[in-house]
């Protein structure tokens, strides 16, 4: 099969970090030194906390089972929890911040069926398993975390997939009900593989409140799909790509820009580079349309895209690839919604070997921070490589991001900032707040305040305004 050929590919694919470009700024947040179970972060992007922080997860390396950790700007590690397989084991995916302050990850193995689990973590470490997937109707081994959604529901995936990268299991859509702490399965894919498989990125909750999300492969060729469900699991949309040219193989997920319309890359396709391409970026518009908007050139610029695309406050797309630059080792990347792409950073492997496989976060200070699943500062090879957090400095300003952008006027807006002490007021798309509280330095609430409409949220702080990356939608 040859989307898993390409990701054993990428995984024997080292490389080190260098620059590419002279107006950016990589450097080493954290490397893991292998001595506990934090070792190997692998798909998860990392997330941001309330209190500033950097939480993610790693899938560990035999014979450990993988950890949660947190992790300052600076550098300032702390592991939160070491998986034994028992109540989980070896995390693929990240981990998701709910509005209840806490956060939520799957494990992909471990478990009571060894098929892994749904859990919560709270930011001080308590881990409480929510449901063990047992591989009947509420599915197996998922990748990914779940979401939130608008309406404080948690969903996400299983992916169905074997170690071997075999489908065993068709993949699933699932919801949580944090309030009530039940468990439902929304949609099961077609077993015969038609609609997709191998449902491994996070899911997406776009502003017309469906659900999409992508399979690796599956569809009509067997070259992944991309899919559109509604949260009660009516399945609306479903795009086959056709291989070849069209692209194949959408490992991670799609992202919502600023203009409506979905993002995300392909692994492989595009040109006949090595026999099946080097990738794509693709659109899905509003109309349904998708279309290839960059093919990826290969080796020796950006080869193989993985961990997915995100929008930054510039405007622009970026996201990694495990190959390419100048000694084939990986690099990082820039794509306009138009298309015209740029490689920023390409990694030239002098014997610390990172390999990508994670997307970006971008940090309310501005930095963009993501993961090496091997390699890292300490310049080991082979089997003492153990990952790292890095960070890309593009020269971008500090904003405010919100742990929902969707709400009802007098309802609570949280938001995640830098620098929030003393803030003299909020406004909604231009309406002030009446009623806000800042928490920390790092965390604040503002009740949505009447007649106010979907727009930016501006926080006036008193080292000056931030302003929202994204829109904050006024629901019903």
């Amino acid at each position: 099969m040859s989307y898993w050929k390409n990701v054993c590919l990428g995984c024997a694919l080292f490389a080190a970090m260098a620059i590419a470009a002279s107006a950016q700024t990589v450097a080493y947040v954290h490397s893991f030194a292998g001595t506990t179970q934090s070792a190997a972060p692998f798909y998860g992007t990392p997330v941001q906390g309330r209190d500033g922080y950097i939480y993610g997860t790693t899938f560990g390396r035999s014979p450990t089972f993988g950890s949660i950790f947190r992790v300052s700007t600076a550098g300032e590690f702390r592991q939160l929890h070491a998986f034994d397989n028992t109540s989980g084991g070896n995390p693929y995916g990240g981990l998701t911040l709910a509005s209840d302050g806490n956060f939520y990850g799957t494990t992909t193995y471990g478990g009571s069926a060894g098929l892994g689990v749904l859990y919560r973590i709270t930011p001080n470490g308590a881990y409480t398993v929510l449901h063990q997937f047992s591989g009947g109707s509420d599915g197996a081994m998922p990748y990914a975390p779940p979401i939130e959604g608008s309406d404080g529901h948690l969903y996400g995936t299983t992916s169905g997939l074997a170690e071997s990268g075999a489908e065993s299991y068709p993949s699933t859509v699932y919801e949580y009900v944090r309030q009530l702490s039940t468990f439902s399965t929304v949609y099961q894919f077609a077993a015969d593989g038609s609609q997709g498989e191998g449902v491994v990125a996070p899911l997406i909750q776009a502003n017309d409140g469906n659900l999409y999300g992508t399979a690796s492969f599956g569809g009509t060729t067997n070259c992944g799909t991309v899919f559109r469900l509604s949260t009660s699991g009516t399945l609306s949309y479903d795009y086959s790509f056709p291989c070849g040219a069209g692209g194949s193989a959408p490992f991670g997920g799609v992202v919502q820009a600023s203009d409506g319309n979905l993002y995300g890359v392909t692994e492989i396709g595009g040109n006949n580079y090595l026999g099946e391409g080097a990738g794509t970026v693709f659109k899905l518009d509003q109309n349904g349309v998708v279309s290839v908007l960059y093919i990826f050139p290969g080796f020796p610029k950006e080869d193989v895209p993985v961990g997915g695309l995100m929008q930054a406050t510039d405007g622009n797309l970026y996201g990694t690839t495990i190959g390419g630059g100048n000694a084939n080792y990986g690099t990082l990347f820039q794509t306009a919604t138009t298309g015209i792409a740029q490689e920023l950073y390409h990694f030239p492997g002098h014997g610390e070997n990172p390999v990508l496989r994670a997307g970006f976060l971008q940090h309310t200070n501005g930095i963009l921070y993501s993961t090496t699943s091997e390699g890292n500062a300490y310049h080991n090879n082979n089997d003492a490589a153990w990952g790292s957090v890095f960070s890309l400095d593009i020269g971008l300003g500090p904003f405010v991001a919100l742990v929902r952008y969707q709400g009802r006027m007098g309802g609570t807006a949280q938001i995640l900032g830098q620098g929030l002490t003393g803030t003299s007021s909020v406004t909604f798309n231009g309406v002030a707040a009446t009623t806000f509280s800042v928490v920390s330095d790092t965390y604040m609430t503002a009740v949505v305040p009447a007649g106010a409409t979907t727009g930016a949220v501006v926080v006036a702080t008193p080292a000056g305004n931030l302003t929202s990356n994204k829109n904050f939608r006024i629901g019903n």
